[in-house]
């Protein structure tokens, strides 16, 4: 039992890190490609529109400006990202994800209700680019 409960623990940390580095790569990727169109040509001024910030919040949610196709992590939706100017030609892309563990909300208790200190687990990522 005691090995069983390790291997759990382990893979467990291993889905939150992989969960964690795929949620990093999409911000990344986010704030590149607002960074790169969010400069309005030779005013030097950053201006983020709407359909900016939806390309923004499609590229971390889906990998794609268009919102296509499945997300990449589950549960993960665009109302979890925001795409902000954040002054000094800067864009800040960020994201709260709520991890869902493996095993499910069930084992968190060991099945004797909730309990309010575990409300779960969110995992936050941010970028912040120069508009180019």
């Amino acid at each position: 039992p005691l090995l069983l409960l390790l291997l759990l623990g382990i893979s467990e940390i291993g889905n939150a890190v992989a969960q964690y580095n795929t949620l990093n790569k999409s911000v990344r990727e986010a704030a590149r490609q607002v960074s790169r169109v969010a400069l309005l040509g030779t005013t030097g001024t950053v201006s983020i529109t709407p359909e900016l910030i939806t390309e923004g919040q499609n590229l971390v949610v889906y990998g794609n400006a268009a919102g296509a196709g499945q997300p990449r992590l589950p549960a993960l939706s665009p109302s979890h990202v925001s795409v902000t100017d954040a002054g000094d030609d800067l864009v800040l892309v960020q994201v709260a994800y709520p991890y869902t563990p493996i095993l499910g909300p069930v084992l968190e208790t060991f099945g004797y209700g909730t309990d309010p200190s575990t409300d779960g687990i969110t995992l936050t990522a941010s970028v912040l680019m120069r508009a180019l």
